[in-house]
């Protein structure tokens, strides 16, 4: 049965807020006779303010599961009437009964081992439903899990059709699920130790997310969009089937990330410079998505991979692949995607270096770039240009093919693939009509390459820019020879 607080009189309310006034007292005696259920569900009828005070925080101890629902929508204020300064969140979650269930299980235990009590949950839950959490204070958190900066409170968060216009920060949580949910101008950060974050089919606007899980993430069927900075620095983790309109994806250091079927797509805003952007790392796997004037460039490091495969690039999005300075990159394989070059926009291939010192010495090497099965496409030409990709504020690359490397590398396998007629379309840079590959050697420090092979492609009248004494192994191809 659950506890009601509204700032309606209806008679079967339990705790009645008089509208406009503080409710923080009324949801704490709520919990408080909640004990006697074991769960603390309390519904929420209409719009209830919580006020800034000593009261606060409101603790949500592991002794009780809470459930916050609303009525319909009910909806949480946090506002600061008195101008107090320092003021705290309005939940917190305590650590009292995980630390005691940790100190007194042992080796005997029959239902959990002591080598996972670290992660248990204990089933413990908060979740909110139907809810509109508003924060118009300056304190940046609405609601702070873990705090204590210890894992022994793993709580699981649901959150299902929330709309938030307030922050949030959950660290060293359980599982983390965000259902048909919506933010605005809002900051959600789930951080180092979260276990398991799912988010589906929600919406943000203007809002950062950012998941720092270690243990696994998914974004499915989700829209990003305007402002909204999606910053990824977790590890084994996918998103699939998300549209991205006019929002950034970037991501440092993660391991095995998959981005699978989703829209990258600036419609609904003009001037809005969005990309995806993945920094060190390894083994991602980027399939069949579509990059509508979004770059794709990934900044890779020592011993990493990755796979680009059956994507659309068209509008000005192109595919940068770049090789940190003095690292080895083991592998880059770029399959099936197809890259449509337009009137005043040019989707090509860049592959060169990057430094987080500054300015790139192109000192790194790619050890293997499979570029194969793929489809080069030309609708321009005359009068219009191709561009280059500015890798730093002194480096670029010159856009005078379909394929351009700027960095030494050892092998490159070219197979399979489809260059369309240049049609006479010429680099903005250089004057020079686009051919099929270039060979940029930008500086002294770019070598030639040790095994370049090229079977199987049709090329249509496009040549190759390649340095004195570059050779080639060519064979089975229509227009290479």
């Amino acid at each position: 049965m659950p506890i009601i607080i509204s700032d309606h009189l209806d008679p079967d309310v339990d705790f009645y807020v008089s509208p406009g006034t503080d409710s923080t007292q009324a949801f704490q005696e709520a919990m408080l006779l909640s004990k006697v259920y074991g769960v603390a569900h309390l519904l929420v009828r209409g719009r209830l303010y919580i006020y800034a005070s000593d009261l606060l925080p409101i603790t949500l101890e592991p002794s009780l599961h809470f459930i916050i629902e609303g009525d319909g929508l009910g909806e949480i204020i946090y506002v600061n009437a008195s101008n107090n300064g320092n003021i705290p969140p309005v939940f917190i979650t305590g650590t009292e009964y995980s630390l005691i269930e940790m100190q007194t299980a042992t080796s005997n235990n029959a239902v959990v081992q002591t080598s996972i009590m670290e992660v248990s949950t204990f089933g413990w839950i908060v979740a909110f439903k139907n809810m509109r959490l508003v924060n118009l204070t300056s304190q940046q958190w609405f609601m702070v899990s873990g705090q204590n900066n210890n894992n022994i409170m793993l709580t699981s968060f649901y959150f299902d059709s929330v709309q938030f216009f307030a922050n949030i920060q959950l660290l060293y949580t359980g599982l983390v699920i965000f259902t048909n949910c919506y933010s605005n101008g809002s900051q959600l950060y789930l951080s180092t130790m979260s276990r398991d974050v799912v988010i589906m089919a929600s919406r943000f606007e203007n809002t950062t997310l950012t998941s720092v899980s270690e243990h696994g993430w998914t974004f499915v069927g989700s829209v990003f969009v305007g402002l909204a900075q999606v910053n990824i620095t977790g590890s084994n983790g996918s998103i699939i089937g998300c549209v991205f309109d006019g929002a950034s994806l970037s991501g440092q250091n993660a391991q095995n990330v998959k981005i699978v079927a989703s829209q990258f797509q600036n419609v609904s805003f003009s001037g809005l410079d969005a990309n995806v952007s993945f920094t060190q790392g390894s083994g991602y796997s980027i399939v069949a998505n579509s990059f509508i004037g979004y770059n794709l460039v990934l900044s890779l490091g020592q011993s990493s991979w990755a796979v680009v495969g059956f994507n659309t690039f068209k509008n000005g999005a192109n595919l940068v692949v770049l090789a940190q300075d003095g690292t080895l990159v083991e592998n880059v394989s770029i399959i099936g995607n197809s890259f449509w070059t337009v009137p005043t926009h040019n989707s090509f291939i860049f592959v060169s270096g990057w430094s987080p010192q500054g300015e790139p010495q192109l000192t790194g090497t790619i050890n293997v770039l499979y570029i194969a099965f793929n489809n080069f496409t030309n609708s321009a030409g005359p009068p219009y240009i191709v561009y280059g990709y500015q890798v730093s504020s002194g480096l670029r690359v010159h856009g005078i093919a379909y394929i351009n490397i700027a960095i030494s590398v050892v092998t490159v396998f070219i197979s399979f693939n489809y260059f369309a007629n240049n049609g006479g379309l010429k680099s903005n840079g250089t004057g020079m009509v686009i051919g099929y590959m270039s060979l940029q050697q930008l500086n002294s420090n770019v070598q030639l390459i040790t095994n370049l092979i090229m079977t199987f492609n049709v090329n249509e009248n496009n040549i190759a820019y390649l340095p004195p004494g570059q050779t080639y192994t060519a064979q089975f191809n229509v227009g290479i020879t």
